[in-house]
């Protein structure tokens, strides 16, 4: 049996908030919050089909005067077959689909479906620029590091068509993959769920976006080398050089503003 979600919307941006909230709020603070907030999260539909999610950046004033910064998984605006990028791209707020925004730019990446596996997650992330301002003030990154976080993930209902608050979930670490700039995690990893907000509970910062699995063949000495496959969620962690791109794209911006 799968695992419950909360599926009205009203009550997955209260539980949210609940979990961000260092202080005890009143219901009509909480609902005014829950309203800001929902426009941070939306879906990614390419080329007329749902391909992840994406959420917003908070920034300051200073940084960008117009406009929205989104971030998500580089490989869901790529078609993993011939590896090219998906021709019109939209980001429909709350998975809206009376608020549907087309991509302006995105920045550079790294990121190509052709690489190995390990190559391909360490790239997996790519901004993208909306021109027209979007009301709630995005999410604040933070660099986790080695340290432990306590995380829930926003994913994606094909059910109920809804953006969902996932269950609480953890750093995992192995002995087997100790990678610069990805975070294992056993959060949920259902289609539609790449690019999905990976969230430090005790912040509510953005610690790393999701990406996909990874399966890992390990051989069992005892079992007569009988192998055993082993299936690890993993994430682009928010680095140094996760910071550094979204900078080099606020910059490449300027002439936007």
């Amino acid at each position: 049996m799968g695992r419950p979600y909360i599926k009205t919307r009203f009550i997955i941006w209260i539980a949210f908030l609940a979990i961000i909230s260092n202080n005890a709020k009143s219901d009509r603070e909480i609902e005014q919050e829950m309203i800001g907030l929902a426009d941070s999260f939306g879906t990614i539909e390419c080329d007329k089909v749902l391909r992840g999610l994406g959420t917003k950046v908070l920034l300051s004033p200073r940084d960008l005067e117009k406009g929205s910064i989104f971030v998500t998984a580089a490989h869901t605006l790529f078609d993993k077959e011939s590896g090219r990028r998906y021709k019109n791209c939209f980001f429909k707020l709350g998975n809206s689909r009376f608020n549907k925004r087309p991509f302006d730019r995105t920045s550079n990446t790294n990121y190509s479906p052709l690489d190995n596996d390990i190559d391909k997650a360490a790239s997996d992330y790519i901004f993208f620029y909306i021109k027209n301002s979007v009301p709630s003030p995005g999410i604040r990154l933070k660099e986790t590091g080695k340290s432990e976080v306590n995380l829930v993930s926003i994913g994606f209902d094909s059910f109920s068509d809804k953006i969902i608050l996932n269950n609480p979930c953890e750093r995992i670490r192995s002995k087997i993959l100790k990678l610069d700039g990805i975070l294992l995690h056993n959060c949920d990893s259902k289609a539609g769920n790449s690019g999905g907000a990976i969230i430090d509970r005790n912040t509510g910062s953005l610690v790393a976006i999701h990406g996909g699995k990874f399966l890992i063949n390990e051989n069992k000495e005892n079992t007569n080398f009988s192998t055993k496959t082993i299936i690890i969620n993993h994430g682009r962690e928010v680095d140094l050089a996760f910071v550094k791109s979204l900078d080099n794209f606020m910059l490449s911006l300027i002439g936007d503003q």
